[in-house]
């Protein structure tokens, strides 16, 4: 076992509210646990997405650490079982000698048969024709069964669910749970009926059901010692959190995994590009061609004037984030709006087809290794230096492979929803173009709330655990072991996989995999404000650009009018008209630009 807190290095999200409950999902929810460590041991060649609010080495720690005790708990309930087996055997086997008589030749095929034919007189099952161990077997598998439908287990078999699939696959369950309680009441009514009127001789039906539930307290007490120590609300903020293995391969992974979470740079395959960011809301965009104006005029924050300039997509980028700081100071200043948490950053995508720890060199061709710098070789893309090279050559090439974003991220309601918005600027061949893609992550699944409500049970009665052990042992107990062994298998065929992988890119993002996209209505309230109030700082500093540098904005006015949802946007409007309605029209005539020429008109809808 891991020693907590060694060499586990910090990231800025790793104190977020949506890092804890990602970390006590791996308790909750084995199919996430899998999944956790499937994505990131079982796939060495592939980096992470972007972070946006969480910090997968903590998750990836307890994942592993929770693993570990799961096998322990199965080989524990391997023995139990294995025990409850031979005993049915030995049992049967004795029980034949004596019915046959002494210097009888009593063979395994014997005991196979007298286990089906339900013989009252061996006084080991009471006439029923079938082993002791084989009916608890089917007892469990049926509780588990029953609970993995409800959404009451947490094998994730109900994970995803919602709407009217989930009530009538919940309400299925319910029934198969009835009959599975049902079964297991016929399995204690059996022995207790066949101990009362002598038809059952023997103590060992009742020992090994109570070894199964002994075991299954203590993983549970074990889980909730982990939750309690490292999970809850009180600790989390002040806990060092266990630490990932020693050894090559994690000490590996786990600077792999430092140095891509840390850097604003990813790499990406053409058909998801945006692995990580949620769920895409209206984007925008317009294309305009730029126009000198004929005299210069002061900008609003009096930037200094760059008149004569040519506008390039750096000069652009400049003058859009100071509104957006400003916006950010001013919500720190004025309250506790999550504005004041605003983060903006230039982040670089690079097209895949490198290894996550080989020097990527973009010239002319985007994705091909400059072989004429040997001075630049070896250094992984997201090394520093690599991804400021990246952003300083790719914000002006309008390349299609490589590409540069000023992300803007908000991570509001405690990082449960995540509205990040992309701004891309291309000044090329005199003309602006000006694209803008909002997206939305949202909360974490509830499942993975479920921990408080353990916690607020902490510390409890010894009684209370070994009753909910005694209710819970024959399902959890046969949940753990198919845990144990698919994770075993996992291991197996990530042993006997390809060793040396092509390059990948992230393929997968763990936040978005553990969230639901169902927003409450104060939630979508403020995604919208969101949105809308970083889109007007954005078309603010993109005005002011355009006058810095000398160009007409009259024309931009006219042609940002639709932000998002369909609605109309006038800033400051220089002519121009806006018709609303759905066969709206309305026209515009331009005479400042076309004094000597025919009438310009602009059709517009909204």
């Amino acid at each position: 076992m891991p020693v907590a807190g060694e060499n586990l290095p910090q990231h800025q999200y790793s104190r977020t509210e949506a890092t804890r409950l990602l970390c006590a999902g791996v308790y909750l929810d084995m199919s996430f646990r899998r999944r956790v460590v499937g994505e990131l041991v079982g796939h060495p060649e592939r980096p992470v997405a972007p972070p946006l609010g969480v910090d997968v080495l903590p998750v990836l720690a307890h994942a592993l650490r929770v693993m570990r005790q799961e096998t322990t708990t199965a080989l524990l309930l391997l023995a139990v079982w294995s025990g409850f087996l031979i005993t049915d055997v030995v049992m049967f086997w004795d029980a034949l000698g004596d019915q046959w008589g002494a210097g009888s030749d009593v063979q395994f095929h014997d005991v196979l048969r007298a286990f089906y034919s339900g013989d009252e007189a061996l006084k080991l099952t009471g006439g029923l024709p079938l082993p002791w161990s084989q009916l608890y077997a089917m007892v469990a598998a049926a509780l588990w069964f029953a609970g993995s439908v409800s959404g009451r287990g947490t094998d994730g078999l109900s994970a995803g669910r919602s709407g009217q699939v989930a009530q009538a696959v919940q309400g299925a369950g319910r029934l198969v749970g009835v009959g599975a309680w049902l079964f297991a009441a016929f399995y204690w009514y059996w022995f207790v009926a066949g101990a009362l009127d002598g038809t059952v001789q023997t103590p060992y039906p009742l020992i090994f059901p109570l070894l199964i539930a002994l075991v299954v307290w203590w993983h549970q007490l074990e889980h909730r010692r982990a939750l309690a120590t490292w999970l809850s609300r009180w600790t989390f903020q002040g806990a060092v959190q266990p630490a990932l293995s020693a050894g090559p391969l994690f000490e590996d992974l786990q600077d792999n995994i430092r140095r891509e979470q840390a850097a604003s740079l990813t790499l990406y395959d053409v058909d998801s590009p945006f692995v990580g960011a949620g769920t895409p809301r209206r984007p925008w965009s317009f294309a305009l061609e730029l126009k000198r104006e004929t005299e210069p005029k002061r900008t609003e924050n009096g930037v200094p004037h760059q008149w004569g300039q040519p506008l390039t997509a750096r000069g652009a980028l400049d003058m859009i984030k100071p509104g957006l700081q400003k916006l950010r100071e001013s919500a720190a200043m004025s309250g506790k709006d999550r504005l004041r948490e605003l983060e903006i950053e230039e982040f670089v995508y690079l097209p895949g087809g490198v290894e996550r720890d080989e020097a990527l060199l973009l010239g002319s061709g985007a994705g091909a290794q400059d072989e004429s710098r040997p001075d630049r070789q070896g250094a992984s893309v997201y090394e520093p230096g690599q991804v400021e090279r990246h952003r300083r050559e790719s914000v002006d090439e309008g390349g299609e492979g490589r590409r540069v974003f000023l992300r803007i991220r908000v991570g509001a309601w405690h990082e449960q929803v995540v509205v990040t918005v992309l701004v891309r600027v291309h000044t090329q061949g005199g003309m602006l173009v000006l694209e803008v893609a909002p997206y939305v992550l949202g909360p974490v699944r509830a499942e993975f709330k479920k921990v408080d409500t353990l916690m607020a049970d902490l510390p409890e009665e010894w009684w209370r655990g070994a009753v909910r052990a005694l209710r819970d042992g024959p399902a959890t107990g046969l949940a753990v072991g198919l845990g144990a062994a698919v994770s075993f298998g996992s291991e197996i065929r990530t042993e006997v996989a390809n060793r040396d992988p092509a390059p990948d890119v992230p393929r997968v993002s763990l936040r978005q995999v553990a969230s639901t996209q169902q927003l409450s209505p104060f939630q979508e309230m403020d995604v919208a404000r969101y949105i809308k109030t970083i889109q007007d700082r954005i078309v603010n500093g993109m005005r002011d650009a355009l006058k810095n540098h000398g160009y007409r904005t009259d024309r931009f006015e006219q042609h940002v009018y639709q932000v998002s949802g369909g609605s109309v946007f006038i800033g400051e409007m220089s002519g121009g008209a806006v018709a609303t309605g759905t066969h709206g029209r309305a026209s515009h005539t331009d005479r400042a630009a076309h004094s000597d020429s025919a009438p310009d008109t602009e059709g517009s809808r909204a």
